[in-house]
């Protein structure tokens, strides 16, 4: 049993996600494997007794009002006729959507970059911060204009090596391989704090390009063993680049049109440090398509 659970504010801009959510439980479902969608909506304590006095009831009377709300709000999203469960959490949202998944055992977490109220400081502020850097599970962050599993996918999937980065690489093969696209695999050979940014590889001491010649050597032996056991043939190309992470990740993710971005949560690098800092100040706005997050390998803990 796979579970997709999403959060949603009741606001347009939740829409995307719950789309993405329901249309990954579909391609589950056509796969044959059987799949529950749970919708959450977190609510405050401070909400919950306005609404209490609002219905005239309590809390069970409070939390069906909001359900009831729930599935109006769903009435916009195609859910394909899977049975939507809908969990109402109190409490802020991201210790809400943590607690929700856990107790559901949900296999994916699928958010929006944007919402009303407590839900848009998910992703805008110091919530999304601690949800980012310990999801329980993958996390989607989905982009309304990134992939939606409709079309080919453009992915791109930054990689040290380490545990969590190769699990959201091979999360990004699974995808391209069975819903079609092409999948780029980055490493990126982070240059020392005290290189000048604009400063022409030419340039470089010959000390540092004899350490990039046989890092960049190294890499490119790992990737192409990944490459060989990922056997995606042409939906699959490697690159390695010296540069800084921030810099790269987003360069090439524009060079390549990518609408989806797949990243460990942990890393040997400043790749996963700089993208999950960036998440909680503001990054993902900027990001071209959907980030999708692979939790801590228990290795990485």
């Amino acid at each position: 049993m796979t579970t997709i659970l999403f959060g949603s504010d009741l606001s347009e801009h939740c829409i995307p996600a719950a789309r993405w959510a329901a249309r990954l439980a579909r391609l589950h479902q056509q796969d044959g494997r059987p799949v529950r969608l749970v919708g959450v909506h977190a609510i405050s304590p401070e909400e919950l007794s306005l609404l209490r006095v609002a219905s005239g009831g309590g809390d069970k009377d409070a939390t069906e009002t909001l359900r009831e709300e729930f599935r109006e709000w769903m009435n916009q999203i195609e859910t394909f006729d899977i049975t939507l469960e809908i969990s109402i959490q109190v409490g802020a949202p991201a210790g809400a959507l943590v607690h929700a998944a856990q107790l559901n055992k949900a296999d994916w977490l699928v958010v929006g970059i944007s919402g009303r109220g407590q839900l848009s400081r998910l992703i805008m502020g110091s919530t999304a911060e601690r949800l980012a850097h310990r999801p329980p599970c993958p996390l989607a962050i989905v982009h309304p204009d990134g992939f939606a599993w409709e079309g080919d996918a453009r992915a791109l999937a930054p990689t040290d090596f380490s545990p969590s980065a190769t699990g959201a690489v091979e999360l990004a093969a699974d995808m391209v391989r069975n819903q079609g696209g092409h999948l780029n695999v980055l490493h990126v050979i982070e240059l020392p704090r005290s290189t000048p940014s604009l400063v022409e590889p030419s340039a470089y001491p010959a000390a540092l390009v004899t350490h990039l010649e046989e890092t960049q050597k190294a890499a490119r032996a790992q990737l192409d063993r990944l490459a060989d056991a990922l056997d995606l043939g042409a939906q699959l190309t490697t690159e390695v680049r010296p540069g800084y992470p921030s810099h790269e990740v987003l360069a090439v993710a524009k060079e390549h049109n990518a609408n989806i971005i797949f990243l460990g949560c942990t890393g040997r690098s400043r790749v996963a440090e700089w993208f999950l800092g960036g998440v909680a100040r503001g990054v993902v706005r900027h990001a071209p398509g959907t980030l999708v997050l692979h939790p801590a390998v228990d290795t990485e803990d």
